[in-house]
C-alpha cells in the first residue's frame, strides 16, 4: 500500500501553530468563563490584584496606611513618615501622627477659616481627597468668600469615640484653634468594638486592637508572629506585581490563576492572625485589657457603644461652644443600610458581604444613632445624617465591603457637608 505524502517541514509548522494558538485560546475562554461563573467580575480582580502590588507588607492596607504606635492621650496615632507617594503628594505623616500637610496647630486671623476633621478612615480619605470641593462649596457664601481655608486633618484608621473627643482636648491643650469642626463618623463606633475588642475581653470604649498593640510592645514571640505575617504578605505583593505585568495581567487563565494562589495565602495569613489574637489574650494585663466589662447580649455591647458616641458628640459641641467653634456632626453613609443606595450587580458583588459582622452591626446600629437625632439636636449639637447622600447615584461609589468610597462618592459626601454648614449658618 503506497504511503501518504508527508507534509512539508512548514505546514506542520504552521498546523502545530495553529493547534497551539486554539488550545491557548480555547483555555483563556474556559478561564474568563470560570472566573465569571465562581469568582465574579474580572475587573475586581484585577483591582484587587493591583491593590496587593501596591501594598507596603509592613504597613498592611497600602500606602494610606501607616504603622501604629501607642499614643498617650489619644490611644493611638501613625507612625511619623515623609512623603508617601500617593496623590496629592503634599501629604505625610506629620510629627504628631495624622495624615495631613502642617502640623495641627493653627490659630484664628480675620482673612481665613480652619476647618478641623474628625473621624475614622472614611474621614481621613475625605479630608485628603475632597477638602478643595468642600473650600470651594463654602466660598459660594459671602461669609467665606475671599478666605483662605485651612483644613486641620484630625481623621485616623479605625478611630472611634472617645478618640475624636480625646482629640480635640489634646491639640486645645496645645493652642490649637478652629472657626469650624467637622465629626464623620458611625462606622466605627458600631462595628469595632464587637470585632476588635470585646471577644478578646478588652474594654469597649479602648482604641482598637488596643489589646494586641500592648502584647505587640512587650513580647518577642508576637513580634517573630508579626514578622512572620509581614514576610507572606511580601511573598503576596511580589506575586502579584509578577502577574500583573504587561503582557500577562492580560490573560485570564493567568489571573485565574493568581486569584486561586492569593486565596491561598490569604487563608495561610488569616490562619495566623488567629494564632497572633489568641497568643495576645493569653498575655493579656490589665494595661492591655482595662476594666472589666460583661454585656448580657451583643444587642447591650451595641447599645452601650452608641450611648458612649452620642455622649462624646455631646461633650464635643460644649467644647465648641466654648470657644466660638461651629461644631456638625454627620452620620456617615453606609452600603449596608437599607436602600441606602442603588447598585449594579458589579457594585454589589464588590460592596456586600451579606453574612458580614459589619453588616450585622450597621443594620442593627445604624438606625438607632438615627433615631437618636433629636436628642443630640435638643443638646445643641448640628447634627446630620448622611446615610442617605448616595441615594440617587447608581453609579458605583463603594470601594469595599466595609465603609470607603472612591473619590466621587467623596466629592458628593463634600457638597452635601457644605450644604448643611451654609444652611446652618444662614439661621
Amino acid at each position: 500500500m503506497a504511503q501518504g505524502r508527508k507534509l512539508p517541514w512548514h505546514r506542520k509548522l504552521m498546523f502545530n501553530a495553529v493547534m497551539l494558538v486554539s488550545t491557548w485560546i480555547l483555555i483563556e475562554g474556559m478561564s474568563l468563563l470560570a472566573t465569571y461563573l465562581f469568582i465574579g467580575f474580572p475587573s475586581r480582580l484585577f483591582t484587587q490584584r493591583q491593590t496587593v502590588a501596591a501594598q507596603d507588607p509592613y504597613r498592611p492596607g497600602g500606602k494610606l496606611v501607616a504603622p501604629t504606635v501607642i499614643h498617650p492621650y489619644i490611644g493611638a496615632v501613625q507612625q511619623p513618615s515623609d512623603n508617601l507617594g500617593v496623590l496629592p503628594d503634599k501629604y505625610q505623616i506629620t510629627q504628631y501622627g495624622f495624615f495631613d500637610d502642617a502640623p495641627p496647630i493653627h490659630n484664628r486671623a480675620p482673612d481665613k477659616v480652619i476647618v478641623g476633621i474628625l473621624g475614622g478612615s472614611v474621614a481621613r480619605q475625605f479630608s485628603v481627597e475632597a477638602t478643595d470641593q468642600l473650600a470651594q462649596e463654602l466660598s459660594r457664601s459671602p461669609e467665606y468668600a475671599g478666605k483662605k481655608f485651612e483644613f486641620v486633618r484630625l481623621a485616623g484608621n479605625g478611630y472611634k469615640q472617645p478618640q475624636q473627643l480625646m482629640i480635640m482636648n489634646y491639640v486645645f491643650t496645645l493652642g490649637a484653634e478652629f472657626d469650624i469642626l467637622i465629626n464623620l463618623d458611625g462606622f466605627n463606633e458600631a462595628a469595632l468594638p464587637a470585632m476588635d475588642n470585646v471577644p478578646f475581653g478588652v474594654f469597649a470604649a479602648y482604641p482598637r486592637d488596643w489589646g494586641k498593640m500592648i502584647a505587640a510592645t512587650a513580647s518577642q514571640e508576637f513580634q517573630r508572629m508579626g514578622g512572620h505575617v509581614s514576610y507572606l504578605r511580601q511573598q503576596e505583593r511580589d506575586e502579584a506585581r509578577f502577574f500583573d505585568r504587561t503582557p500577562v495581567r492580560y490573560s485570564p487563565a493567568l489571573l485565574l490563576l493568581w486569584a486561586y494562589r492569593h486565596q491561598a495565602s490569604e487563608q495561610v495569613i488569616s490562619s495566623k492572625l488567629q494564632v497572633m489574637t489568641r497568643y495576645a489574650q493569653g498575655e493579656q494585663s490589665y494595661c492591655g485589657t482595662g476594666p472589666a466589662e460583661h454585656f448580657d447580649s451583643t444587642d447591650a455591647m451595641y447599645d452601650h457603644c452608641i450611648a458612649i458616641w452620642k455622649r462624646t458628640s455631646i461633650l464635643l459641641q460644649n467644647l465648641c461652644q466654648a470657644q466660638g467653634i461651629r461644631y456638625y456632626h454627620f452620620l456617615q453613609p453606609n452600603q449596608y443600610v437599607p436602600g441606602s443606595k442603588p447598585m449594579g450587580p458589579e457594585e454589589t458583588q464588590l460592596a456586600i458581604k451579606e453574612e458580614s459582622q459589619i453588616c450585622e452591626a450597621v443594620r442593627f446600629c445604624f438606625p438607632r444613632m438615627q433615631m437618636l437625632a433629636p436628642e443630640l439636636e435638643a443638646a445643641g449639637v448640628t447634627f446630620t445624617d448622611l446615610t442617605r447622600v448616595f441615594a440617587d447615584h447608581p453609579e458605583p461609589i463603594y470601594r469595599d465591603d466595609c465603609c470607603h468610597v472612591e473619590a466621587p462618592g467623596n466629592f458628593i459626601l463634600a457638597k452635601a457637608i457644605a450644604h448643611r454648614i451654609l444652611e446652618q449658618s444662614s439661621k
